[in-house]
């Protein structure tokens, strides 16, 4: 038997618990920027997505490319809970977002 697909409420409310566990103690997350370039027929299912989703392209961009992020992860069998997940993302925090300063 084929296993039942998640509802979007589920799939919403499994995202927030999983950003919840993976927040550290000052609660958000930092956001990170990315450019990226698309083909035209990419960009055209962007803009119609994001019509969909009633969102802007760049929201729907971030949408669906975390969740493509997380798919790739899990398929992966990348650490995503427990841990050392934990640490490793909170290193990860402090290194790309909190950089130390410079020596002169």
């Amino acid at each position: 038997m084929a296993n039942k697909s998640a509802s979007r409420v589920q799939t919403l409310i499994q995202h927030v618990l999983e950003e919840r566990a993976a927040r550290g103690p000052e609660g958000d997350l930092p956001e990170s920027k990315v450019t990226v370039r698309l083909s035209a027929p990419d960009a055209f299912w962007l803009s119609q997505l994001a019509e969909l989703m009633d969102v802007s392209r760049t929201r729907a961009a971030a949408q669906l490319l975390s969740a493509a992020i997380r798919d790739a992860a899990y398929a992966a069998k990348l650490p995503t809970e427990g841990d050392a997940f934990r640490d490793a993302l909170h290193a990860f925090i402090e290194r790309e977002f909190h950089p130390e300063p410079e020596k002169s």
